[in-house]
């Protein structure tokens, strides 16, 4: 488990991503003769590590979603995920694609329509072990809030999958295990999905090394 001191941050930028989550914003001017001024003017957004940190730290989601599915030989499967649901589709959810773009990370935006519950939303992903590891890997030792959650899913979760050990059921239950202690960082197991569950489901039990 990777350890950080505070000086190890950069506080400016994380503050800036937690409070705002605009990234850099700027125009960039450029000659251009096939403009009558002769200039172009162009929106460049940019967003940094530490930014992106702050803006996961505060209005992120990660974690590892698990349903059921039975295209599985278990009949439900884990995805890693990272989120960040805003009410409009503004700058920050460009910002975080072009991070992504520049990092080979795929992400993706998808949009909720409104209900009588809540206002439209729009949410950018990332998910899958390969993406969730590429995206947190060089932010890890940025994270304050979710700094343990992202410990245990790089050091225990991902290359526990993987292996691929999650697609038999003491796999599964190993991973489980983690994803269990993972959700009690954010103030308790979530939904039905837990390793209880599973063990109940299978008439297995899992017993930590």
């Amino acid at each position: 488990m990777s350890n950080s001191s505070p000086e190890t941050h950069d506080f400016d930028a994380w503050f800036t991503g937690f409070f705002d989550g605009e990234g850099c914003i700027r125009i960039s001017i450029a000659e251009r003769e096939r403009y009558s001024t002769g200039f172009e003017l162009a929106p460049m957004l940019r967003i940094t590590h530490e930014q992106l940190t702050g803006t996961l730290d505060a209005e992120g989601w990660i974690g590892v979603k698990v349903d059921q599915n039975s295209e599985y030989r278990v009949d439900h499967r884990l995805q890693p995920q990272i989120e960040v649901t805003e009410t409009y589709r503004d700058h920050l959810m460009e910002a975080l694609c072009a991070y992504c773009d520049a990092h080979g990370v795929n992400c993706h935006v998808s949009s909720l329509e409104s209900n009588e519950n809540r206002s439209d939303q729009y949410i950018w992903g990332v998910q899958g072990i390969s993406n969730t590891r590429t995206l947190l890997t060089p932010l890890r030792d940025q994270f304050i809030v979710k700094r343990e959650q992202v410990d245990l899913l790089l050091d225990e979760i991902l290359p526990r999958m993987d292996q691929g050990v999650h697609h038999e059921k003491e796999g599964f239950l190993e991973v489980m295990y983690y994803v269990d202690r993972f959700n009690s960082y954010k103030g308790g197991s979530r939904g039905k999905y837990t390793l209880e569950y599973f063990e109940d489901l299978w008439g297995m039990e899992h017993t930590p090394e």
